[in-house]
């Protein structure tokens, strides 16, 4: 039994691992994302490195927005191209769109932040106006205070730029910039969307060789 199981974890133990619910690598093996190796003498599936370095991935990919159909691609991109290359220029090219999506979302809460905040002052000159009532003369001087510490916070600034997006070409296997005049301009600097973790050179690739196998 020890011999079977060397190297290999349960779908329970995975999932402790992973703080995630068992069905939830059920159906990541329905969507065909996860296929355990085999299964032990009582009908256990168990899953290897290969398996873990994938959900690894998956649960990454999901927290950063990514849709299963896009992971699936990426997982795809393993078997088909041992370098990783393509496997990574396909994670930039979704990363760089979600990263871009969310700071369309940031612009929209700001914007509501800011016309919150206009309410807010309008709200406290009421409340300023009922000289005879000094609970309101109180509460107002304190949300005075809360309004001026709420307009200096700061927040990230996009660049500037020329707008483009990076994509790679599935007919050609090109990659390069589109959008701007002539497909000229300066790409916007965006922090990249790796698909491992920040580990060292040889503990990547040898996640990804799990992953791929």
């Amino acid at each position: 039994m020890k011999q079977e199981r060397k190297g290999k974890t349960t779908i329970s133990e995975l999932a402790a691992e992973f703080g995630i619910a068992p069905s939830a690598i059920r159906y990541y093996e329905e969507m065909g994302l996860l296929s355990p190796h085999r299964k032990n003498h009582r009908g256990q599936r168990l899953y290897g490195d290969r398996e873990r370095a994938r959900l690894k991935l998956i649960l990454r990919g999901r927290r950063f927005g990514y849709s299963l159909s896009e992971i699936a691609d990426i997982l795809e991109l393993y078997d088909a191209d041992p370098t990783q290359a393509r496997q990574i220029m396909r994670t930039l090219e979704y990363g760089f769109r979600h990263i871009r999506e969310m700071d369309e979302r940031i612009e929209e809460l700001l914007e509501i932040r800011r016309e919150m905040l206009d309410f807010a002052g309008n709200f406290v000159k009421i409340l300023e106006e009922e000289g005879e009532d000094p609970e309101a003369q109180t509460f107002a001087g304190l949300a005075r205070e809360v309004i001026r510490e709420l307009e200096t916070k700061k927040f990230g600034v996009r660049s500037g730029g020329a707008e483009e997006t990076l994509s790679w070409d599935k007919g050609e296997g090109r990659a390069g910039p589109q959008g701007g005049k002539g497909g000229k301009g300066r790409a916007r600097a965006s922090p990249p969307v790796m698909p491992l973790d920040r580990k060292s050179a040889a503990g990547r690739k040898d996640e990804s060789r799990y992953a791929g196998k």
